[in-house]
């Protein structure tokens, strides 16, 4: 028994561990709840994880994030958030090895530029120049195509300079770390001192081989840890963004809100609200305001709004098809964005965005670029939908009007799924896009090796 109980003392010691458990513990308990709280303590966890945790190689630190990851996802499979989150920083922190890395081997003592040194054509490549060419073309020719020892000390000096002062962003449009194929690296992090035909020697135009100064990676292992300020820095710019997402989202909300519009939309999105606020100072327009039962959030947004000034018109869900025809355009918050350009938002939503279909009216949907997930929506429009105790619609003892009868099964799901045929326009912090370019987004925020977590 003592041998057994070990682990777990060894365990519960862990502080990373703890607050593991207890993000998973309150996720699992709804304790924390919208995409936006979500991230943040998903980002939280993961920085106080990259500060704290012990690591020899990046692969041990990308494999410790990885399995966070995969027990944050199944403590609440619905909470698409959390794993896009750790998708982001996993690429991040390569990206900040990759460009140290990169610094590195351009930084060596004893690096020789790849290009091939060029002479003369044949025939008889080792034949003196003076034997083809005069005086005067022979120094024309040697001062060409063989730089003195000075000149390659201060091309590689510049190199070196420009190398260590680019930024990660200013690198990757360059080519140097996309893939590897510029600089010869691999894309794989383990393989960033390989060189490019695995024997230590570049190959130039010419086909004649140029040795490259092999670096030691064990070398760079030693100065990792000089590594980690610029992970938590990396990092707290996610947090950053992801603390300012609201107000991102809002910048833009003139340009699609003119005035003596009616708008309407449900619940209570933040980042909605944020949006109609922002246009309301250069355009003035009405709100209605969905009522959204059972949650009934649509009080609260009502309240924001019409302390701000905004004319607010609180309507029940049932008067929504109703007062559509005179409505000019539908604004929605949600909870997440799939890759096909579908979203999962407030229980209701899927009702408003059928009425506008059918009455030809625009919808759009204001969102963070951190809920678009690589996920597709395989299974019933009900499969992948959460779904609460049906204590709210049917009361007490079923006097609510929703229940109550024997054989009457009464459905209370969180969310619905609109299909991104329903969507016109999503409107983000980082520009807008329509539905069917959702997955292209996806496709350069998260790595491939990261879809599944």
């Amino acid at each position: 028994m003592a041998v057994d109980s070990a682990p777990q003392m060894q365990k519960s010691a862990d502080p990373n561990a703890r607050l593991t458990d207890t993000l998973c513990t309150s996720l699992r308990r709804r304790q924390i709840v919208g995409s936006l709280n979500v991230a943040l303590a998903t980002a939280a966890l993961i920085q106080n994880i990259v500060r704290s945790a012990r690591y020899n190689t990046i692969d041990e630190l990308l494999a410790l994030i990885k399995a966070v990851g995969r027990k944050l996802t199944e403590a609440n499979p619905k909470e698409l958030a959390a794993a896009n989150i750790i998708r982001r920083i996993l690429r991040l922190i390569r990206e900040e090895y990759r460009a140290a890395a990169a610094a590195h081997v351009s930084s060596a003592p004893n690096s020789i530029p790849s290009t091939p040194l060029m002479g003369p054509s044949t025939p008889g490549i080792n034949a003196p120049l003076d034997h083809y060419l005069s005086a005067a073309q022979s120094a024309t020719v040697d001062a060409q195509y063989f730089p003195t020892h000075i000149q390659m000390s201060r091309q590689t000096s510049l190199s070196n300079f420009v190398a260590m002062r680019h930024s990660r962003a200013q690198m990757e449009r360059s080519g140097a770390l996309s893939g590897g194929t510029a600089e010869g690296y691999s894309a794989n992090t383990t393989n960033l001192f390989a060189t490019p035909n695995g024997n230590g020697h570049g190959r130039g135009s010419s086909g004649m081989a140029t040795p490259r100064a092999s670096v030691d990676s064990d070398e760079f292992m030693k100065h990792s840890a000089k590594l980690k300020p610029l992970l938590i820095q990396a990092i707290e710019e996610v947090v950053g963004e992801l603390e300012t997402t609201h107000e991102d989202v809002a910048k833009g909300a003139r340009e699609h809100i003119h005035s003596s519009e009616i708008i309407l939309t449900m619940g209570h999105s933040r980042t909605v609200e944020a949006f109609l606020k922002q246009a309301y100072k250069d355009r003035k327009f009405t709100v209605v305001v969905a009522e959204s039962a059972p949650s009934y959030l649509g009080h609260s947004l009502a309240s924001s709004l019409s302390a701000s000034g905004i004319p607010t018109l609180l309507i029940p869900d049932s008067s929504i098809h109703a007062l559509l025809p005179r409505v000019t355009k539908v604004i929605l918050g949600a909870h997440s964005v799939l890759a096909n350009g579908g979203l999962f938002a407030l229980s209701g939503s899927l009702a408003c965005a059928l009425a506008a279909k059918t009455h030809s009216k625009p919808v759009v949907v204001t969102t963070g670029q951190f809920k678009f997930a690589p996920a597709w929506n395989l299974y019933h429009e009900y499969g992948a939908v959460d779904f609460q105790g049906p204590g709210a619609v049917i009361g007490e003892q079923g006097k609510g009007g929703g229940g109550g009868m024997e054989g009457v099964e009464v459905v209370d799901p969180y969310y619905d799924y609109i299909r991104p045929e329903l969507v016109n326009l999503f409107v983000t912090n980082e520009g807008d896009h329509p539905p069917s370019y959702i997955y292209r987004l996806i496709k350069e925020a998260y790595d491939d090796e990261d879809v599944e977590i």
